[in-house]
């Protein structure tokens, strides 16, 4: 019995030992063949990159050199314009207090009327003023009658000069008085202070209003203000009355003439740009305030002249060249004298000609 329990165990661990040696084997097998598989893999990368560097090789030795392209030298002014948004404010703009507090008793337009100077716009209630305004006047009438008896009675030397000067002074206090009263009523009345068009009135009849609150928004529109600003080393183009043009934004993108008027002695702090004033004539009043536009400015020019292309053009240091196309021979390296770039193009102030043919770049 026991000689069979040990054939039966010598005979498992014969099957157990056979098993591992089974694994091994397949897991060689399995690692040599995802070697073979990758270096498959890779060899085929390889030939695919070298077969497509051939083609690009082989189709940049077909293409041919562009053949260089020449252009003609032609004689033209050149012009630098530079442009500055603007906006065009009224020539005066104000909001119209009123002096005193109370009630508005009557107005006397409606916006988008044109008033003259000193035309009456809106009234206050001035009863109490009015009556003081009253007083004041009784005051001075009894004050200028004693002031004529006394200067009777002087003559016949019935009162002393003494009396008669402070007869004298009373009229005069109540002389100043009168007017401080006529001031006070007159203030209840608000008048425009220059000649323009009412923007807008801000109180009706029966509003209250108070010290110092506009009633009416009033502008000036029969010259606008073009305002705009330039930098430090634009200032030199803008000369009190030197003419600009303003295109305006819209209304058919209209210009119009402007004269320069202000130029601010000193930068922003904070934006370091100098601010310039134009005067814009409005005299049929056509244009509202606060349209937007842009002021175009010539800011250097050239007269006729040849030019050249800028991407024919070649610089060493300061030195400019260009290659002259000589026809058959080989193009000629050639110096030229050029003033700054305008818009792509250089004028040529020495060394080329109307007619002369030159390679671009």
């Amino acid at each position: 019995m026991q000689s069979r329990v040990g054939c039966f165990i010598n005979e498992v661990n014969k099957n157990m030992l056979l098993s591992r040696r089974t694994k091994r084997v397949i897991l060689g097998f399995s690692a040599i063949l995802v070697l073979v598989v990758f270096v498959l893999v890779a060899a085929v990368r390889y030939l695919s990159g070298v077969s497509e560097r051939q083609r690009f090789e082989q189709e940049r030795a077909e293409l041919k050199p562009p053949e260089p392209l020449s252009v003609e030298i032609v004689e033209r002014p050149l012009v630098r314009v530079k442009r500055y948004a603007a906006e065009l404010v009224p020539w005066k703009q104000a909001s119209v207090p009123s002096e005193v507090a109370g009630r508005v008793i009557e107005t006397m337009v409606e916006a988008g009327q044109a008033v003259s100077k000193g035309e009456t716009l809106v009234k206050v209630e001035d009863r109490r003023a009015k009556i003081a305004l009253e007083l004041s006047q009784a005051r001075h009438e009894e004050a200028m009658r004693l002031l004529g008896e006394a200067e009777r009675l002087q003559k016949s030397n019935v009162v002393s000069q003494t009396q008669y000067e402070s007869v004298f002074s009373a009229a005069k206090i109540t002389k100043a008085q009168l007017d401080e009263a006529k001031d006070a009523w007159e203030r209840h009345t608000v008048k425009a202070p220059f000649d323009g068009v009412v923007n807008q009135r801000l109180v009706d009849e029966g509003d209250a209003v108070n010290v110092n609150q506009a009633v009416v928004e009033l502008v000036d529109v029969e010259r606008l203000r073009a305002k705009f600003t330039v930098a430090g080393n634009d200032l030199a183009a803008f000369s009190p009355g030197r003419q600009v043009e303003v295109r305006l934004l819209s209304g058919g993108r209209q210009k119009v003439a402007a004269k320069v008027d202000y130029v601010s002695r000193s930068s922003d702090p904070v934006t370091k740009m100098f601010q310039v004033e134009a005067a814009v004539d409005n005299s049929e009043r056509e244009m509202p305030g606060g349209l937007q536009g842009v002021v175009e400015v010539e800011v250097e020019s050239f007269a006729n002249g040849p030019v050249a292309p800028a991407a024919a053009v070649r610089f060493s240091g300061r030195d400019a060249e260009v290659h002259v196309d000589a026809g058959d021979a080989k193009p000629v390296s050639t110096r030229i004298t050029v003033g700054p770039e305008i818009d792509g193009q250089y004028p040529v102030l020495e060394g080329l000609k109307a007619g002369d043919r030159i390679f671009i770049r």
